[in-house]
């Protein structure tokens, strides 16, 4: 017995298939075009900041799980806040202070068993300039 008919399911124009491959670009595309991230910021502007740096994506070594951790609660705040009426950007930063560069510095020096207390941010220059 085939039961499709007998069930009592509301009509939509979603597709019975997600395609989410397919589908997620032409929507990220249709928002962009749209500027929907852009008007919504604009319909805040007025209203009062909450304001959260977004820090580098790994500071100190490779990516890892708390890598995505940390990108997806910074997101979930800024969007509830956002929600909430204030005016909550995006905004990329780099609030480590120099940690990172001072992190690989250090690594670099102990692998050529250099380290020493004297270590200065010039050595944290030369290697930024030239990682």
């Amino acid at each position: 017995m085939n039961y499709k008919n007998t069930l009592n399911l509301p009509k939509t124009g979603f597709p019975m298939k997600a395609d989410l491959v397919k589908r997620e670009p032409e929507r990220l595309e249709s928002w962009s075009k749209a500027g929907l991230y852009d008007q919504i910021i604009e319909s805040r502007r007025d209203r009062e900041m909450f304001l959260l740096h977004d820090g580098p994506p790994f500071a100190n070594g490779d990516v890892h799980i708390g890598t995505a951790g940390n990108k997806i609660l910074k997101d979930f705040i800024l969007k509830f806040q956002t929600q909430k009426g204030l005016h909550a950007p995006y905004v990329p930063g780099w609030d480590c202070h120099g940690l990172p560069i001072e992190f690989k510095v250090v690594q670099e020096m102990r692998k050529q068993g250099a380290v020493s207390k004297g270590w200065s941010s010039k050595s944290g220059r030369m290697y930024s300039a030239h990682p």
